[in-house]
């Protein structure tokens, strides 16, 4: 291959699927950062269910795109599409279980509190199921292979934390639990944007090309 054709390639070796995966999960993440201007707008719940359907279209295209980061397998594909859809079903399906319609008269609280509980694990669950599926496929280059799994830790482990101070017995909220509540939004925050950057740095390093090569035989052969 001479000089000349060796850029156009490369530029065929990026993965489109990273790149557009990587905007979108990106751009699922805006709504949450601008969340205080726009909330006296009444533009909120609109932005937060554009965020909803962005975040769902990344985790798709990074399931069935031409490079699928799980290799296209069934099994984690299925738990990617679920990674994808959960914040669509926490906003229409949740809400329309008559355990969440019930009026402060007759709600029962200790099941409000578990249900509570299970719909916050169940996507921490899904996603950490989905790292491991993105580590096994081997499809992701090494040296990004660890992202998903840090990206999880920052979406993952404050808001744990929080939930553990916020239950604690004598709860109180105060300034420094405010500010410290602010920076675990951060860190999520920065845990989904790092993703969708680093999908977007990994979507346009060029992949090694097989070689072609031809077998030549001595004279005498």
């Amino acid at each position: 291959m001479d000089a000349a054709s060796s850029p156009t390639r490369s530029l065929r070796l990026v993965r489109p699927t990273w790149l557009w995966g990587g905007i979108a999960v990106i751009a699922s993440a805006l709504p949450g950062v601008a969340w205080s201007a726009i909330a006296s707008s009444g533009a909120g719940p609109a932005l937060d269910l554009a965020a909803a359907m962005l975040w769902c279209a990344g985790f798709v295209l990074f399931a069935v795109g031409r490079d699928s980061v799980v290799g296209l397998r069934v099994p984690a594909m299925i738990v990617l599409f679920a990674v994808a859809l959960w914040p669509l079903i926490v906003r229409s399906v949740v809400p329309a279980i008559p355990l969440f319609q019930a009026t402060p008269d007759n709600t029962n609280e200790s099941a409000l509190m578990i249900a509570g509980i299970v719909v916050q694990l169940i996507p921490v669950v899904l996603a950490a199921v989905a790292v491991v599926q993105v580590w096994r496929a081997g499809v992701v280059p090494r040296a990004y292979r660890w992202v998903p799994a840090i990206a999880w830790a920052l979406c993952v482990v404050p808001p744990l934390a929080q939930y553990a101070v916020v239950v604690s017995p004598g709860f109180v909220v105060t300034d420094g639990l405010i500010a410290l509540f602010s920076v675990i939004a951060i860190l999520r925050t920065i845990g989904v944007v790092g993703l969708g950057v680093v999908a977007i740095v990994a979507a346009l390093q060029p992949r090694q090309a097989a070689a072609s090569t031809t077998t030549v035989y001595p004279a005498g052969d």
